[in-house]
């Protein structure tokens, strides 16, 4: 019995669903779309364990700075972590890099957590005047591009900045 088709279906399920989740919540004060892929070591199996990642994607959109001015435009980020638990089913752990945005080089750090082909993540900003310290959300779908272990992947983000 062949289960790619399975497989496919379910993570286009999976998708669907979370773009439902892709809606920018009432308090942000600005989104951006990203989009990109990355890359997971030593793979994402269904034992789990220990991993690093990476992700850079490029994407447009608007967002409020600190000092209240509309950054319109391309933002583009890079970034790395680590995930804890490592299966295929679930993962969770820490994010850093940085983003360039219309209005400069912007640190970003947090945490996230990955349930299937969903991943949420929150943070701040950490360096940069543009945005620094404003707290952001991110939403996004997840569909792995190699078969198990999981080595390669594909995102789509919603990256949203709140009201501090």
């Amino acid at each position: 019995m062949n289960v790619r088709p399975k497989i496919r279906l379910g993570v286009v399920a999976l998708l669907a669903a979370a773009s439902t989740f892709l809606a920018v919540p009432a308090n942000a004060v600005g989104a951006v779309t990203i989009a990109g892929t990355g890359g997971i070591s030593p793979g994402l199996t269904q034992a789990g364990g220990a991993q690093t990642y990476t992700f850079s994607g490029t994407g447009g959109g608007v967002a409020t700075d600190s000092s209240g001015n509309l950054q319109a435009g391309t933002y583009s980020c890079s970034l790395s972590g680590d995930d804890v638990i490592g299966t295929l089913t679930v993962g969770a752990g820490s994010l850093g890099g940085t983003c360039n945005t219309p209005c400069g080089s912007v640190g970003v750090s947090g945490s996230y957590i990955r349930t299937y082909a969903v991943v949420t993540a929150n943070g701040r900003t950490n360096i940069g005047d543009c945005f620094s310290g404003n707290p952001f959300t991110v939403v996004c779908a997840f569909p792995p591009t190699s078969p198990p272990p999981v080595v390669s992947y594909a995102v789509t983000c919603v990256v949203t900045f709140n009201i501090p």
